[in-house]
């Protein structure tokens, strides 16, 4: 939206704390649904920041939760006379980065630059936290497609905590390909290209996890769309590009769009965490789970004025069947027997999958449970001459000539989540890979498992196939490799269900002289600070 119109709708919803002024109201529920969806504005949260070659400062601090916005952490920036918080880095493939965080709140941190491929130094996973009062310079080349990606902390044992209170801001890597996609589909940013970022959150401001959130993860009752709950965004009769990023802890969401009489409302994926598609995929559902994200196009053009369509989450069996083991302190295997190599995924599920059973201490809203998260109301007619292009890029195929296989089994033992039974050590690096080397990662979930968020830094994934999937994913395959349409695109975070083998071959190649680390995690960010990560060292 243009800066007067944002102005206009955010003031009239009492969404004034979007801006960076004006916080000093209490956060104490959930909102009021149906106000006006926030986009960036010229300043304020998200607000696009084309930061070219300068050297900028990023400065963390701590706030008051305001009665609208709920975040009471803060990546704030100057830019002449803008305030910038949680800003969107605009930035071009090959461009450098000269950027410093400032840390000005009590607790240490760093910032992992989610999806970019980059040295360790500049990961900012492995480094040295960044004391209050002190700050760290990344300088770093953007090596990565165009695409959607973002920046959160990763202090271990506090990336939960830090990244709820809203520590975290989008990435936006152009080139030429997505240039001319916009082109295509006749979008603007801000106007008809939309930025969702998707968080469930509990009543109340600043994170508080309990011991039941620490075995399955930080759910809340209120979903909430760039920080509002449930909002509502007027749209005309045409295309919209809608970018979507899962910026929650732990829910995994399966999303759809319904017209009011219930019918769903077809979209195209355009692409995934990794950038765009070699071509469109036409859906009408994706499971999105934390850190991932997905890049969709959704056509209002047949509606009627004054239609609504719901993006809501689905109803799934979100398969915690960890429930049966959780307080087992034995080795994993024990009592798994054959099914530990050959699980049936599909055991003791059956009616579940449409009405989960909600865990201690996850609220009113189970992971699994139908819920709307936003309205597109229909209110003006526009006619576009955009349309989705046969080809979006220049994708090519996975390569897996000489690539050995590495299992990575997830389980849980002795209270913690784990892979391949062994918890994370700082300074171990249990995985070990020749620079240059090809590997066809098996992430194994065992069938007494949750699903896991498996994310890996520095490289990315290319699925090859899913196997054992429990019946509603395999129903969703788009080849005979039972892959889903967001598998078909460069990935950094891949959802395993239990029971579940996913296949993803992995190029190791860097430009850096010396040895590089990195780390391989669940993005449950409750079952990161617990340990399920693992060090990966390639020299």
């Amino acid at each position: 939206m243009r800066r007067r119109t944002f102005l206009t709708a955010t003031a009239a919803a009492g969404l004034a704390s979007f801006a960076p002024r004006g916080e000093n109201q209490a956060f104490a529920g959930c909102g009021s649904p149906g106000v006006p969806l926030p986009q960036p504005g010229r300043d304020g949260y998200f607000s696009r920041w084309s930061i070219g070659d300068r050297a900028v400062t990023l400065e963390v601090r701590t706030r008051v939760a305001s009665a609208s916005v709920p975040w009471t952490r803060v990546f704030a920036a100057a830019d002449g006379d803008r305030t910038l918080l949680n800003p969107t880095l605009v930035v071009e493939r090959g461009q450098r980065v000269d950027l410093t965080l400032a840390n000005a709140m009590p607790d240490p941190t760093i910032v992992h630059w989610h999806g970019l491929a980059n040295d360790t130094r500049n990961d900012g996973a492995l480094g040295p936290l960044v004391a209050r009062g002190a700050s760290f310079r990344y300088t770093y080349e953007v090596r990565d497609r165009a695409g959607l990606y973002w920046y959160h902390p990763h202090p271990h044992g506090a990336t939960a905590g830090q990244a709820y209170d809203g520590l975290f801001g989008l990435i936006e890597v152009g080139d030429d390909e997505d240039r001319a996609l916009r082109k295509a589909l006749d979008v603007v940013p801000g106007e008809s290209e939309l930025v969702l970022v998707l968080q469930d959150r509990k009543p109340g401001g600043a994170y508080a996890a309990n011991n039941d959130d620490r075995t399955h993860g930080h759910f809340g009752p209120c979903l909430t769309v760039n920080g509002v709950e449930r909002p509502q965004q007027t749209v005309a009769t045409r295309g919209y590009r809608l970018r979507i990023l899962n910026a929650s802890n732990a829910r995994t969401y399966r999303l759809a769009f319904s017209a009011a009489n219930g019918a769903r409302v077809p979209f195209t994926l355009l692409g995934t965490d990794g950038g765009l598609l070699a071509s469109a995929v036409a859906c009408r559902e994706a499971f999105v789970s934390p850190a991932e994200r997905i890049d969709v196009h959704v056509d209002f053009s047949a509606l009627a004025i004054g239609d609504a369509v719901t993006l809501e989450t689905l109803a799934f069996d979100p398969m915690h069947v960890e429930n049966a083991v959780a307080d087992k302190a034995a080795d994993p295997h024990a009592g798994h027997g054959a099914a530990a190599s050959a699980p049936d995924p599909h055991a003791g599920h059956g009616a579940a999958a449409t009405a989960p059973e909600p865990h201690a201490g996850h609220g009113s809203l189970a992971e699994g449970v139908r819920a709307p998260v936003m309205t597109f109301a229909v209110r003006t007619r526009a006619a576009s001459t955009g349309r989705v292009p046969a080809t979006l890029s220049s994708l090519a195929a996975p390569v897996t000539d000489g690539a050995m296989e590495r299992p990575l089994r997830l389980g849980f033992a002795k209270g913690r989540w784990r892979i391949n039974d062994r918890v994370f050590e700082m300074g171990s690096f249990p995985i070990e890979v020749a620079r240059g080397a090809r590997e066809l990662w098996l992430f194994r979930n065992y069938h007494t498992s949750m699903p896991h968020a498996m994310h890996l830094h520095g490289f990315p994934m290319r699925v090859l196939a899913r196997e054992t999937s429990p019946d509603f994913i395999a129903a969703l395959a788009v080849d005979d490799r039972g892959r889903l349409p967001t598998d078909l695109g460069r990935k950094d975070t891949v959802l395993v269900w239990p029971g579940e083998t996913v296949r993803a071959v992995v190029d190791f190649a860097h430009p850096w002289r010396d040895p590089q680390d990195y780390l391989v995690h669940c993005h449950n960010l409750e079952h990161e600070d617990g340990g399920m990560m693992l060090g990966v060292r390639v020299a």
